[in-house]
């Protein structure tokens, strides 16, 4: 009994914790590192032949070192050391599997890091 009631909290807390890591698919840290999506339309998706502004924000990542790639990504500026803005036009051809990705990469000290996000289309 004692197992069974030992798998049933490993099973549930299991679950808790992992949906907590991923409830934003739009935000990644790494340690002290974050990097954060933000679209104007404030959903948390992309649609399909829709020019879409963002902002790309850090903490603890140097901005010059950052860049971003993707299909129909344009780098439109920065006016600070923490975030820049792009846009994104998602065409038939930059979906994969319902999803749209972008990838950033950055540094840590010298240790080039990269991540790529996944971003629904609809």
């Amino acid at each position: 009994m004692k197992k069974i009631i030992s798998l049933f909290y490993l099973l549930f807390f299991g679950t808790f914790i992992t949906n907590a890591q991923n409830t934003n698919n739009l935000i990644f840290k790494d340690g002290n590192q974050t990097i954060k999506i933000e679209f104007e339309t404030k959903q948390s998706f992309l649609e399909l032949n829709k020019n879409t502004k963002f902002i790309v924000s850090v903490e603890n990542i140097e901005l010059q070192k950052t860049s971003i790639i993707g299909r129909g990504i344009r780098i439109l500026g920065s006016n600070n050391k923490t975030d820049f803005e792009c846009s994104v036009l998602v065409d038939e051809n930059g979906v994969e599997n319902g999803n749209f990705k972008m990838r950033l990469i950055y540094y840590d000290k010298d240790e080039r890091k990269t991540h790529v996000f996944t971003i629904p289309v609809k």
